[in-house]
């Protein structure tokens, strides 16, 4: 396709650049110089007769749009939690373009999905009958029944038998038990209000004196252990020495003596070395067998040395801790009781007031009797008791009898009804995210992260620019020449050095009446253009539009400022030989710019053209239309 030149033309010169692109034919001008014998000679315009195609065209005006174009909103109300894309950008069908806040749908469909499952199961279960651990359940479940209800009964026939001498016995014992509790706290709180007396401190500071005591001498005790140790080592040193210098001692107790006490497994190798042999040849020396005995009693001696130090170290812990404790005593005696000890103690006067008047209520009701109120909530639970053991041998013996088919029916049916609930929740967590529903561009943006929305709020608006089609606004008078499938052109107003071909997709029979005037609205396919090009039309672009209704092709034609009216005839001026012939022809249909002709001339004849101005203008605006719709 060829460009139209650019001009600042108004739209009524669009629409008539439009009609003569619909007209059938080039024009090809040919200048003649014809002189009359001798006479003066005069400028000519002429066609030379071709055959061509003339087209039959509807001009109107028409609005360029998206070819789909969708206002997404949420499914569901609810708080926008993510907006995922900006004004302009490129989608991808499927692609996410925003979300809802979703925890609370997640669990949801989550508690959904679990109920599904457990109704799924209990269905299995009826079908399948009663298993072996079923009806054991069953059993136990009426075995604990059962004994609910004796106990319930048991404990009316108690009540209304009224207490035992034995229950008697046991609640005033419990009285006399709380009697002793509330003097003690009150004696301890008159203690501690008192504060200590002369024989409490006298105690007190005697047991501090005691205690001191008891240190000393444990400290006493531990330097004589140490010097114990000390002596016990310089024996097992003096005892190693000698061992070491006698013959046939063992070579490693000797090599590193510092090691000390010795373990057990030394010790043996000491005893097994000095033990009777195989024969009296292998006895061992006696100075070994002295030296030996020597050494393991020295190590003896020395880990009793050692133990009793340790022994005489914690007795001195003790004794340090028993001084601290006493003088702790002492200073809390002479300190007199602290308000948290007080209040202690008071709380303790109260607790065992308040259990005294509860054994001693408890005993003034077993003494009176049972009350209308108590009996009457010991027969309830008598009664509720035995409903329960019924209910219990009813589901055992349905449960052995097996499920009827109303039974398994019912639970069909809350299967359906939890399937009904689990697609409910993902359709909701759906409703949560807007996807794009084809590849797309955004055109709006109308939400914003933390929004409330709902699903009669607007979000965003998807369209497809790439795609376009024309909305096409026709005359009553038009309506019936435009069919689907025809073709034309389309000049947009802010695009008006190029022409669009588009294709009627289909046609509006609603009309629009404004001020009398009746129109129709019909859809084209706008073709040819490039995406990618810098200039381009958009959504919203509106242009002058022609479309080719009707066309026939290969007819012998000729200008229509060609033919001229004499009388009832229609007559041409032919070029013969450089001379004027006029001839009568017979014509078929025309359109704006041509008419067929029947008879009276034929293919190569030069006709003459009226206004050889005008047509050179003409041929000039043809030439400058896209070849491809002359």
């Amino acid at each position: 396709m060829e460009t139209i030149y650019r001009r600042r033309k108004p739209r009524w010169l669009v629409l008539l650049t439009l009609l003569i692109a619909a007209a059938v034919g080039g024009f090809f001008a040919y200048h003649f110089w014809l002189a009359d014998d001798g006479s003066d000679e005069e400028a000519v315009s002429t066609y030379r007769v071709a055959t061509t195609t003339i087209r039959f065209s509807v001009s109107t005006s028409g609005e360029a749009q998206a070819v789909r174009e969708a206002v997404l909103s949420f499914g569901i109300a609810g708080r926008v939690s993510s907006v995922e894309v900006e004004l302009g950008d490129e989608l991808k069908k499927d692609q996410q373009l925003a979300s809802l806040e979703s925890d609370a749908l997640e669990n949801q469909l989550a508690t959904a999905e679990a109920n599904l499952l457990s109704a799924r199961i209990r269905l299995e279960q009826i079908q399948e009958g009663a298993s072996v651990a079923d009806k054991a359940a069953a059993e136990k479940a009426v075995v604990s029944a059962q004994v609910a209800f004796d106990t319930a009964s048991n404990d009316l026939k108690d009540l209304l038998d009224g207490p035992s001498d034995a229950e008697l016995a046991a609640a005033e014992e419990r009285v006399g038990s709380a009697e002793s509790a509330l003097l003690a706290a009150q004696d301890s709180l008159r203690k501690l209000r008192e504060g200590p007396s002369e024989a409490d401190l006298a105690a007190a500071e005697a047991n501090v004196a005691i205690a001191e005591a008891n240190l000393t001498s444990a400290k006493s005790l531990r330097t004589s252990a140490k010097a114990g140790v000390q002596s016990a080592e310089a024996a097992l040193q003096s005892a190693a020495t000698t061992y070491c210098d006698t013959d046939d001692h063992i070579e490693d107790i000797c090599d590193d003596f510092s090691i000390i006490p010795l373990d057990n497994h030394q010790i043996s190798k000491l005893n097994d070395s000095i033990g009777p042999g195989e024969d009296e040849d292998d006895a061992p020396e006696p100075a070994l067998v002295a030296a030996t005995s020597a050494l393991v009693q020295a190590n003896s001696a020395y880990r009793s040395a050692l133990a009793s130090e340790k022994d005489a170290e914690a007795a001195v812990d003790s004794a340090e801790t028993a001084v601290a404790s006493a003088q702790e005593a002492l200073d809390e005696l002479k300190a007199g009781a602290d308000p948290e000890e007080l209040a202690t103690a008071e709380a303790a006067v109260t607790a065992a007031g308040q259990a005294l008047e509860a054994a001693q209520l408890q005993l003034d009701e077993l003494r009176e009797g049972p009350t209308e109120s108590a009996i009457a909530a010991a027969q309830g639970a008598v009664d509720i008791a035995e409903a329960n053991l019924e209910a219990a041998i009813a589901a055992r013996d349905d449960l052995l009898a097996g499920a009827s088919q109303e039974d398994i029916d019912l639970q069909v049916q809350q299967v359906q009804v939890a399937e009904l609930a689990v697609k409910q929740a993902r359709e909701n967590l759906e409703d949560a995210k807007l996807v794009a529903p084809f590849d797309g561009t955004v055109a709006a943006i109308a939400i914003s992260v933390g929004d409330l929305v709902t699903s009669a709020i607007p979000a965003i608006t998807l369209l497809t620019p790439d795609a376009l089609e024309v909305k096409l606004t026709l005359g009553e008078t038009d309506l019936p020449s435009v069919k689907v499938g025809q073709k034309g052109l389309i000049i947009f107003d802010a695009i008006l050095e190029k022409a669009y071909p588009l294709t009627v997709t289909s046609i509006g029979l609603a009309p629009t009446i404004q001020q009398g005037v009746v129109t129709y609205l019909a859809t084209a396919q706008l073709e040819g253009f490039d995406a990618n090009a810098n200039v381009r039309p958009a959504p919203g672009m509106s242009g002058a539009a022609v479309i080719i209704t009707q066309e026939k092709t290969n007819v012998l034609a000729v200008p229509n400022r060609a033919i001229t009216r004499r009388g009832q005839n229609r007559t041409v001026e032919v070029v013969i030989d450089g001379k004027l012939e006029t001839r009568v022809v017979q014509t078929g249909v025309s359109d704006a710019e041509k008419t067929e002709i029947l008879s009276g001339l034929k293919a190569g004849d030069l006709v003459v053209l009226s206004g050889g101005a005008a047509a050179e203008e003409a041929a000039e605006e043809a030439e400058a239309l896209p070849g491809g719709i002359r």
